[in-house]
């Protein structure tokens, strides 16, 4: 269990080379691409952009700041053909890495908070909360549990003590025993936090 600070984010490339993003958690450590079973990451896109193609992996994208993006998703396999605008904060819209994805901006840079997972091996659950009273959150055995801030104000209490998260900052429990930690807001007004659970199938 370690709160990950939105400057300690270790930064890698995009598959495709055309982009960077920021990582937040990976599982195994330091997987690249082709090793990963999960992964959790924070990306900012600041112009039109193929994504990369990322076969065997699921993911899950959304909306962090700026005006939003436009989808074209195309896949002769699995016969897609279609165009999503993403334009409501903190909605999730799911798409396999498989798919050809081209990206245009809406009106300027966005960021992203992107969830991988491999198809097969890993699934994800994601929850967008607002956090105002002191709350506890559960973690079974075997499950990693990300608590992403969305906002500035909330706080975390568990086995480190306690501890005020800024916005972009992560709470990562990833023992592998059933844990507990409680999260609220400093001063008791309502703080979003998108919550990530991650399994290994």
């Amino acid at each position: 269990m370690r709160i990950v600070r939105s400057a300690a984010y270790a930064t890698i490339p995009w598959k495709n080379g055309r982009g960077v993003t920021r990582r937040v958690a990976v599982f195994p450590a330091e997987a690249g691409y082709q090793a990963l079973d999960w992964h959790v990451s924070r990306t900012a896109i600041g112009h039109d952009t193929p994504f990369s193609q990322l076969t065997g992996l699921d993911r899950q994208l959304l909306l962090v700041s700026g005006a939003g993006l436009i989808l074209r998703l195309r896949s002769e396999t699995d016969h897609v053909a279609l165009e999503r605008r993403i334009d409501r904060p903190l909605e999730p819209f799911a798409f396999r890495g498989d798919w050809d994805v081209d990206c245009a901006v809406v009106d300027g840079p966005v960021e992203v908070l992107n969830v991988m997972t491999r198809r097969g091996r890993a699934a994800a659950r994601l929850e967008v909360r607002a956090f105002s009273a002191l709350e506890t959150l559960r973690k079974p055995a075997g499950e990693t549990l990300v608590v992403f801030a969305a906002g500035s104000g909330l706080t975390a209490y568990g086995s480190w003590g306690t501890a005020s998260l800024n916005v972009d900052d992560s709470i990562v429990v990833d023992e592998r025993e059933a844990t507990e930690i409680a999260v609220g807001s400093t001063d008791s007004s309502p703080v979003r936090a998108v919550l990530i659970r991650l399994d290994l199938l």
